[in-house]
């Protein structure tokens, strides 16, 4: 079953209204699934999820551990960035010209 998710959301928002669970003239965000496209990430953005910073990203990216592409400006894929974030989980980062491991016992 192919869902319009817009229109879904259209239709829950305006029940919220009706109701007056939501104010009329109310501003409500609606994210859909992501997870159904490859969004792009800005590097901004990518800093923000990962709480660092952009010159951090940069170098994530110079030293290949991120895979980026350039549209304008520097974009990573969501599917890159889950794949970055999960082969390097248990990694220290801190210089990603030197991965190490990180010590499980010290935590």
């Amino acid at each position: 079953m192919n869902v319009d998710e817009k229109q879904l959301s259209d239709l829950i928002i305006n029940q919220l209204k009706k109701q007056s669970l939501i104010g009329s003239d109310q501003n409500i965000t609606v994210i859909y699934n992501a997870e159904s496209k490859d969004v792009l990430y800005t590097v901004t953005e990518v800093a923000e999820l990962i709480k660092s910073n952009q010159s951090y990203v940069y170098d994530l990216i110079k030293a290949g551990l991120l895979p980026a592409l350039k549209l304008g400006s520097m974009k990573i894929t969501r599917k890159d960035l889950l794949a970055f974030l999960d082969k390097y989980k248990g990694h220290d980062l801190a210089d990603p010209y030197n991965i190490k491991v990180l010590d499980k016992r010290n935590e």
